[in-house]
């Protein structure tokens, strides 16, 4: 069974809007790109905590900031709609995760606010894409459905 079609898994250039290629893995979705150099950006960030939170919000937000790509990738490696859905999810409560840890730092004065309004922008790009790419699995999960309703209704009917 292929993968479902998501919203990133085709490459699309601005200009012409035409696909250049298949995305045949993970590395090649945008929202992984991005959640992958999040994740290192935040494990580089960290460094510069204070020592005593360092096995405190350091090691949740860099736990955190790993979990996004990570369970991306998994959940694109899943056939099943509802497998890939269940990986995507979790990756999306584990930016909110990154999004809460990020005002605690800067409420914590660990983070100034311009820093924390750059981080801010990108964790909502990063987002609304994986919710684009899980709207369209959801499409393409209940398209699916139909299609195997309409096949299994037109082979009983023609036997009735």
């Amino acid at each position: 069974m292929p993968h479902a079609l998501c919203f990133f898994e085709t490459r699309k250039t601005r200009q012409t809007r035409q696909t250049d290629s298949k995305i045949t893995r993970f590395e090649d979705l945008k929202v992984w790109q991005l959640t992958h150099k999040l994740s290192l950006e935040v494990s580089n960030l960290v460094k510069f905590f204070p020592k005593d939170e360092k096995y405190d919000l350091a090691n949740q937000m860099r736990r955190s900031a790993r979990s996004v790509p990570s369970d991306i990738s998994e959940g694109y490696g899943r056939y099943h709609f509802n497998d890939k859905l269940t990986f995507y999810e979790r990756a999306r409560s584990s930016l909110d995760e990154i999004r809460n840890h990020f005002a605690e730092a800067l409420g914590n004065g660990y983070l100034e606010e311009a820093s924390y309004k750059k981080y801010l922008k990108r964790i909502t790009e990063i987002a609304y894409l994986l919710s684009q790419m899980m709207k369209n699995v959801r499409e393409a999960r209940d398209s699916h459905e139909n299609e195997r309703k309409s096949k299994r209704y037109s082979s009983t009917a023609q036997r009735g």
